[in-house]
């Protein structure tokens, strides 16, 4: 697994984020402020862990692959 290096939310970041929107009392906004990022990061986030996925993805981007 590679991670950016200015990464906001580590895997383990968002599992706890997930964990708290689980159990209703945490809002998105407050998430957002508790993790630092913006509400739609959140958003987007809260959209993969339904999906199971905690790790960041791989670039789709096959030009800067190659360098």
């Amino acid at each position: 697994m590679n991670m950016h290096k200015h990464i906001r939310l580590t895997p383990l970041d968002r599992q706890k984020l997930w964990k708290r929107y689980q159990t209703r009392c945490w809002k998105v906004s407050q998430l957002a402020e508790r993790f630092r990022v913006s509400r739609p990061t959140i958003y987007a986030v809260l959209k993969r862990a339904r999906l199971k996925e905690f790790f960041p993805r791989d670039s789709a981007n096959q030009r800067f692959k190659t360098i």
